[in-house]
């Protein structure tokens, strides 16, 4: 008897149908996260050992259970995408399981689909972000199998041996089943002890950067600092696909060697290697500096001397054909352009796919002429988006129109940076132009962090100054 419940009668009513609907629920459907894993099968082998199941149904049961369940997970994931994030807690789903999962993937990458089955919740979990994160399927298959065997295949046949092999363990199963438990949640609690050291060191670490308690649409760099300043690109540091200056870029390495910066900015990741990551020195070790590229659906950081990839949410190819047919039919609905003046081109990124209205080549005063005020890009942006419900559909620059993954917006950044640096987003700052309505960065505004409106990158320098000035 377990907590009010014996396993072993409940697994002998159940039968081989229970074990497999257990096993395939607990290995990826979010429902499940609170049903018996490990105990369940040792429980059931061990009754193999009895001679109330036969061993080799069990097995692969158990196995065929574990890997399906795994798939599941992961096409589930694949197919509810980044959107996940936004579903509200409920009885049986909860943020914070996706939050521990996500931490693990982080620290183990891969290997979290082998390693999880081992860790409630977690185990549940993992299947389903490998799908959102679009993880190679050959990938995941290999980990999912190897998995369903050392965990599914070892502790039922565990349970097995040990009935056979030791008399009498009959009548210490149900602490051996408690061991079990307690050891499969000590890698959870280890994770919540150092998560709150991890939180008490970094609060020491900033005590420099206490929150403001300024108007959101201002930054008094005459009161306290925040702990991390956020920078759009476009007409921010830079006019509008133009690179930052050799200077900007100079003193923004200079604040990062004081204080988390990131720049975050609809361009695609190969602008932004081209006009920010190449461009860093290697030599300091101290930076920390983030770079969030396609509206903040992939980012980078500055690790040990070098850009390392954080995450990505890629788009398929029949996906980018989609969208780019999509934004083409857009163009023409909307009539937007008179007869025969259609410059626009159509951008298909890893993580994106864009319209952009000018060839390459237009001035920045044919740029701020084309839409001023936004009307014709929210002409398409209406279409696009009743058409295409399933993503995120927004303006970039002056005359861009971008669409990522359902959930890639800045928002999702401010709350990834946010939480990667164990912070409120109200303690951090975003400089930017667009925060207007129907402007690129107002999508920031309900994650609660401060910003401030600028309108030329030569504002911005001045703010950056008077930043390091403060050190």
């Amino acid at each position: 008897m377990l907590f009010g419940i014996d396993l072993a009668h409940l697994i002998q009513i159940l039968g081989y149908p229970g074990i497999f609907a257990i096993i395939l629920a607990e290995s990826g459907l979010f429902f499940a996260v609170s049903l018996p894993g490990a105990s369940l099968l040792f429980t059931s082998g061990f009754l193999a050992s009895q001679g109330f199941l036969n061993i080799y149904i069990l097995l692969a049961i158990v196995l065929t259970a574990a890997i399906l369940g795994d798939s599941i997970g992961y096409w589930f994931g694949a197919w509810v995408g980044p959107a996940l994030f936004k579903r509200e807690d409920s009885r049986f789903f909860k943020k914070a399981y996706l939050r521990q999962t996500h931490d693990f993937f982080e620290k183990h990458g891969t290997k979290t689909i082998l390693l999880a089955r081992f860790i409630p919740i977690v185990r549940t979990f993992a299947p389903i972000l490998a799908g959102v994160g679009a993880m190679q399927y050959r990938t995941f298959l290999f980990y999912n199998v190897l998995g369903a065997l050392i965990w599914g295949g070892g502790f039922t046949f565990g349970g097995y041996f040990l009935g056979h092999s030791i008399p009498g363990i009959e009548h210490y199963l149900e602490y051996i089943i408690i061991g079990i438990i307690l050891v499969t949640m000590l890698p959870i609690a280890y994770e919540i002890f150092k998560q709150k050291m991890a939180k008490q060191g970094s609060e020491k670490r900033f005590n420099l950067f206490q929150p403001t308690t300024e108007p959101r649409e201002r930054l008094n760099l005459s009161g306290s600092l925040p702990r991390a300043i956020i920078f759009d690109m476009d007409d921010t540091l830079a006019d509008s696909f133009v690179p930052p200056s050799d200077t900007i870029l100079d003193k923004l390495l200079r604040l990062s060697q004081k204080i988390p910066i990131a720049i975050m900015s609809g361009a695609a990741y190969a602008r932004m290697e081209r006009d920010i990551l190449s461009r860093i020195p290697k030599e300091p070790t101290d930076a920390h500096w983030y770079v969030f590229s396609d509206s903040a659906a992939q980012c980078h950081a500055w690790e040990h001397h070098e850009w390392r990839e954080k995450y990505n949410f890629p788009l398929t190819d029949s996906e980018r054909m989609k969208i780019s047919t999509t934004l083409k039919d857009a163009v023409r609905e909307s009539k937007i352009f008179s007869e025969n003046s259609d410059t626009s081109r159509i951008l298909e990124r890893d993580t994106s796919v864009a319209f952009t209205a000018l060839p390459d080549g237009a001035s920045q005063a044919e740029k701020r002429a084309w839409d001023p005020t936004s009307e014709k890009r929210q002409k398409m942006i209406t279409i696009v988006k009743t058409k295409l419900p399933e993503y995120e559909v927004l303006i970039g620059g002056k005359t861009t129109v971008d669409v990522t993954r359902l959930g890639m917006t800045k928002a999702h950044g401010v709350e990834w940076l946010a939480k990667e640096l164990r912070v409120h987003p109200s303690d951090m700052r975003f400089i930017g132009d667009g925060f207007y309505e129907g402007g690129n960065d107002a999508v920031v505004i309900p994650t609660g962090i401060q910003t401030r409106q600028i309108s030329s990158p030569s504002e911005t320098e001045e703010v950056i100054d008077a930043l390091l000035a403060k050190f």
